[in-house]
């Protein structure tokens, strides 16, 4: 016996189905597998973002806590970060 075509799809057609709908589902929509995957590496991204930055936070943290309790830290910022001069001194900045 040949089998035609339709009549293997009439057996198979909820096995198709499940594929068919399996296939959907997993590369189209907004709840796709392709779009989790880039969120979830979107996530990680953001999240090594975010332990980067508690760091800088940690360091500018400590800076401030070093000029309030030093005056020569207060000194040594204003010198470094803003140019500043006292009055028998010249400031050359050099950019590289």
């Amino acid at each position: 016996m040949k089998r035609t075509f339709k009549q293997f799809l009439i057996k198979y057609k909820y096995v198709i189905s499940i594929i068919v709908f399996a296939v959907l589902i997993g590369l189209v929509g907004d709840h796709s597998l392709v779009k989790r995957f880039g969120q979830k590496q979107e996530i990680a991204d953001l999240k090594s973002q975010i332990n980067e930055q508690r760091n800088i936070y940690k360091n500018d943290k400590l800076e401030l806590e070093r000029i309030h309790n030093n005056p020569e830290a207060v000194k040594r910022v204003a010198h470094e970060k803003y140019y500043m001069k006292t009055e028998d001194e010249d400031i050359f900045v050099i950019d590289d």
